[in-house]
């Protein structure tokens, strides 16, 4: 909006000008910005008041209503510029967290990190870092090993979860029976790295293994294999 008459614009600058003597202490960014914030928030009051059929008036009535040109000033420079505290309050946020020890390795760690860079624990701040994946274990046990044993991912303590039963199932296993991606089975293991008596894996060692390399004692089958007895492969030994 601007303002419809001389006297009226003489009545606003003259009020700035005592703003801007009120404000003398401040650089002049910060001066010009809070007299261009009061001259914005004088032409909206005045376009907002009640008409009046003399608009120097309602110029009047509006900066009646914003108090003594001195008292404003204070008033705009207290909550429009930011305090000493904000910018306090700034540079904490912005500062790099405080160092912690790891909950593993208890070597130092930053509060916010996702992983340890020493010993590689999950949440290192944490106390308990979060669970992850899954596990499962039967009732019936044979020789204190429960029957089937299935576990991926990391127990709340950030170590790895192993599978370990008569038939065991996971990244990592051990059992009778393993399906694992890495494992031991004491008769039959299925995995990408495998020990078995008869193993099948991307590398499967046993007495029978087969797989990309199947190196077996009696008997081997696989891209490379190796076997006493038997052999197949494209490269086997003997």
């Amino acid at each position: 909006m601007q303002l419809q008459t001389t006297e009226s614009a003489a009545l606003v600058e003259e009020y700035l000008q005592r703003m801007r003597a009120e404000l003398a202490g401040l650089a002049e960014e910060e001066r010009e910005h809070l007299v261009s914030y009061a001259r914005a928030q004088i032409e909206l009051d005045t376009e907002l008041a009640p008409t009046s059929p003399n608009p120097d008036d309602s110029v009047r009535g509006t900066l009646e209503r914003l108090g003594p040109a001195a008292q404003y000033a204070r008033r705009l420079r207290q909550t429009v510029l930011p305090t000493d505290r904000d910018l306090a309050s700034t540079a904490d946020e912005s500062a790099p967290p405080a160092l912690v020890p790891c909950r593993t390795c208890t070597r130092p760690i930053s509060r916010e990190a996702c992983q340890c860079p020493h010993c590689g624990a999950p949440f290192p701040a944490r106390k308990l870092a979060p669970a992850s994946g899954y596990e499962y274990k039967s009732r019936a046990t044979l020789f204190g090993w429960p029957l089937v044993h299935v576990a991926f991912g990391r127990d709340k303590n950030g170590r790895l979860r192993v599978a370990r039963g008569v038939i065991a199932i996971g990244q990592f296993g051990i059992g009778a029976i393993t399906f694992a991606q890495f494992g031991v089975g004491l008769v039959f293991g299925l995995g990408q790295f495998m020990l078995a008596p008869i193993a099948i894996g991307q590398l499967a060692g046993g007495l029978v293994a087969a797989g990309q390399f199947g190196l077996g004692i009696l008997a081997g089958a696989g891209q490379f294999a190796t076997g006493l007895l038997k052999t197949w492969g494209l490269f086997a030994w003997p």
